[in-house]
């Protein structure tokens, strides 16, 4: 676990490069629909794995909706 300062210096970095935090509360039946759909990761029992397959699944769909506005069809579908 980080100290107070290592939290406080990754905050400061954070906000030097205009980067935002995200919180995603991913229900285990999303997590199965997302594996079902190709993100493996989604399915494993390990947190990071399953970040990364929602950040991933959130980067797809995020790449599916601009290419819409810029006239660009895509084959991305977000969960129903």
């Amino acid at each position: 676990m980080a100290t107070a300062a290592e939290r406080m210096r990754a905050l400061r970095e954070r906000a030097r490069r205009g980067i935002r935090r995200l919180t995603v509360d991913v229900s285990e039946d999303d997590l199965r629909a997302l594996a079902e759909r190709g993100f493996e990761g989604a399915a494993s029992t390990d947190h990071d794995r399953q970040a990364q397959a929602v950040g991933l699944f959130l980067t797809h769909m995020l790449a599916a909706s601009i290419g819409r506005a810029n006239g660009v069809t895509t084959v991305a579908t977000p969960l129903q």
